[in-house]
């Protein structure tokens, strides 16, 4: 399914790629009518607080994205220099078969402009490289030597602002003319602003706001409290941390090319990626196709499956476990499509 959009005067298609994620796939679609799906010709901005799991989110959907367009490339740019085994697993687990390209950030004296130089290199992936993915992670590690190491002043404010707009603006031009689909992928981390509290709080990103005014989708990650898993004892962190799992919820705050202000949420066991099974759980009781009752045992049309913390514990491999509730959501889907394209 396709929609179209257009770039420096030219009219172009977004190829949309369903992922194994309900919630996800409807929370970025087109406005009614445009499509169900990820879009693809995207600069996508991920953010949030350290160690969330925005590493491991942007990994699982690069991998489903490349099946999704023929095995494509991914490149990495790692510019923080501290990425562990938790994206290799959480390609691997996603099926990816492409090509990986692995790039280590690294700055010195001697060569200011490094920063630079390695954006450039993920840019021209987009060009040379048919259906490519790229990453950068992250923003607030795109600052030269001399902001980092020289003297404070007027000379060195808006250091990583200057590459950083040149560098979306490039690639925005080059994911609008690249003859087959490919997005970036932008992290940034998160932080609630000093002084604000409660609902009043505030956050802040240190990439700085060039690229979020560039941005074609943006989406902001936390862990949320949430009631759909206590049971009706009001709300609970989606956290397990004898399992080493927890549920990630990301909101959708810009869209330029459908729908925002749209929430969705996956499952993530740590070291190991995005469990499809266990989002398939959390998007069933998050719909009210399954809830959890008294005992924290989770139901769906009538069958007890058991407690949501041993299905967590004892279920990650069995994969027939989850069958009905991934065919609970596929029908919700054909649904949703239908009155879309009414």
């Amino acid at each position: 399914m396709t929609i179209s959009f257009t770039v420096e005067g030219e009219h172009l298609p977004i190829t949309r790629v369903i992922t194994p994620f309900h919630s996800l796939n409807a929370a970025v679609s087109g406005n009614k009518g445009k499509g169900y799906g990820f879009p693809t010709r995207s600069l996508i901005e991920v953010s949030g607080n350290t160690g969330v799991g925005k590493s491991t989110l942007v990994a699982s959907l690069s991998g489903y994205i490349s099946q999704s367009l023929n095995d494509t490339g991914i490149d990495y740019l790692d510019m923080e220099r501290q990425s562990d085994d938790t994206i290799f697993s959480s390609l691997e687990n996603s099926g990816f078969a492409g090509t990986f390209r692995w790039v280590s950030g690294k700055t010195n004296k001697k060569e200011d402009n490094t920063a630079e130089k390695m954006l450039s290199t993920l840019e021209d992936s987009l060009w040379e490289n048919p259906a490519h993915i790229g990453v950068l992670d992250s923003v607030a590690a795109i600052s030269s030597v001399a902001e980092r190491e020289g003297e404070i002043g007027d000379a060195n404010i808006g250091r990583r602002a200057f590459p950083m707009a040149q560098f979306v603006r490039r690639v925005i031009f080059a994911l609008g003319k690249s003859e087959t689909p490919s997005c970036m992928f932008m992290l940034n981390h998160q932080y609630d602003k000093i002084g604000t509290i409660g609902p009043a709080k505030q956050i802040t990103s240190p990439g700085g706001e060039v690229k979020n005014n560039l941005s074609t989708l943006r989406i902001r990650t936390k862990v949320p409290w949430v009631d759909y898993i206590s049971g009706g004892s009001g709300k609970k962190e989606g956290r397990w941390d004898e399992a080493g799992a927890w549920i990630l919820e990301g909101l959708v705050d810009k869209n330029r090319d459908g729908k925002k202000n749209s929430s969705f949420q996956v499952f993530i066991y740590g070291g190991w990626g995005i469990h499809v099974g266990m989002t398939a759980v959390i998007d069933c009781l998050a719909s009210g196709l399954a809830e959890v009752k008294t005992g924290a045992k989770v139901f769906m049309d009538g069958m007890d499956f058991g407690s949501i913390n041993k299905i967590v514990e004892n279920k990650k491999d069995d994969r027939d476990f989850f069958v009905p509730f991934q065919n609970a959501l596929k029908v919700e889907t054909v649904e949703e499509t239908e009155t879309e394209e009414e």
